[in-house]
């Protein structure tokens, strides 16, 4: 009788907790895999990729006399698009990408889209990141508010005098960031709608 009070027991204590594992691993492989996997992945190699392009046709690329910012469309889209992490994610890693591959003061662009990622992601709190047009106005201001914040630290790090921005450039390059912006809009959300399911319903 002992000998089977005790083995009623260990399996009375065991069995619940061999339940609770097989719970607890279905649990994590059906999240793991789910529709933010691919997001948590793919999105930093996209941003390096990104931080690539920017550095090899930004440059080339002249518009009405201003060059593109590629990373800056890409961070605001992203945060806008998906949310406040994966925008920081790409802020960093792409802004530090094009950072080492451009001239600028190291750190510079990094610190400026991080500051855009915060702006974007604290706007669409107040303004509503679903509404269509809220990404390309962000791509707006964001672009001068990147400008700006690029000219101070290069005038900080180089020890210049700090001089007011050339602000006909500066809007002519908002101007333009906004129509690229504009132009990758659908198919941005596409893809986010594709990927990032949890998002998909609040659109």
């Amino acid at each position: 009788m002992t000998g089977e009070l005790s083995t009623s027991r260990v399996v009375f204590h065991v069995e619940p907790r061999r339940r609770f594992r097989s719970l607890y691993w279905a649990f994590s492989e059906r999240h793991s895999t789910g529709a933010r996997g691919p997001i948590s992945y793919i999105s930093p190699l996209l941003a390096i990729v990104l931080g690539i392009v920017h550095a090899a046709l930004a440059p080339v690329i002249v518009i009405a006399g201003v060059k593109p910012n590629l990373v800056l469309v890409g961070v605001v889209l992203v945060t806008s698009l998906i949310g406040f992490h994966p925008g920081i994610t790409w802020a960093f890693v792409a802004g530090l990408t094009a950072n080492l591959l451009v001239g600028d003061p190291l750190g510079s662009v990094p610190l400026s889209m991080l500051i855009v990622a915060a702006m974007v992601a604290g706007g669409g709190r107040l303004f509503g990141a679903a509404a269509w047009v809220y990404p390309v106005a962000a791509v707006f201001a964001g672009s001068v508010v990147a400008d700006v914040t690029g000219l101070i630290v290069s005038g900080l790090v180089l020890e210049t005098e700090l001089t007011a921005p050339p602000w006909d450039l500066v809007l002519r390059a908002a101007t333009l960031n906004a129509g690229i912006a504009a132009l990758l809009i659908v198919p941005a959300r596409l893809l986010a709608r594709r990927y990032v399911v949890d998002e998909a319903t609040a659109w």
